[in-house]
């Protein structure tokens, strides 16, 4: 019983000295109010109005995205107004052959404000997508319970995903795809 009870109690402490050695080195983006993982930028246009801004992040919306209608959930272009609810796969550490399983979806939302000259765009509400609704900031806390080792693998690919996304987005608005001259035949 002596030796069952320590084996058990050496499996918890490795467990949990494992746990605690495998943190996410990610630095996130955490809104002092919300207490959110929140990527937020104001993106300086010089010289374009706010109309062909708001047409600029639509277009890039409908091109990013699989199936636009669904993601877009607001859309005013009097108000200046883009709100997207995204969504991306992320995947589990891989094993040690090299597999790496999927982990579920990360959903997010994304807000897009326009005003002459300039952009915002803000980045937040980021969740795991289960039978309720899992803040991704939960993945941040170390010391709880629940806590998985997988939880700083999940963090770094909400950050990369978060960023690849919005360079996307800023390369868009930035430097808009001209469209081709038409053929006059």
């Amino acid at each position: 019983m002596k030796k069952l009870l320590l084996t058990i109690l050496t499996l918890f402490t490795m467990n949990y000295a494992f746990s605690q050695a495998t943190k996410s080195t990610v630095k996130l983006p955490i809104d002092e109010s919300t207490k959110l993982i929140t990527y937020t930028k104001v993106i300086d246009v010089t010289n374009q109005t706010k109309d062909v801004l708001f047409d600029r992040a639509l277009a890039w919306t409908k091109g990013y995205y699989k199936n636009p209608t669904e993601v877009i959930r607001e859309q005013n272009k009097e108000e200046g107004k883009i709100v997207c609810k995204g969504r991306y796969k992320i995947s589990n550490p891989a094993d040690k052959k090299g597999f790496a399983t999927d982990a579920g979806l990360i959903q997010y939302t994304l807000t897009l404000l326009f005003k002459d000259g300039k952009i915002k765009y803000t980045l937040s509400e980021t969740n795991w997508k289960q039978t309720s609704y899992y803040a991704c900031e939960k993945w941040m806390d170390t010391s709880s319970q629940y806590y998985k080792t997988e939880f700083a693998y999940y963090l770094e690919q909400l950050d990369t995903n978060s960023k690849e996304i919005l360079k996307s987005l800023e390369k868009e608005c930035l430097n808009p795809k001209t469209e081709k001259a038409k053929d006059n035949w």
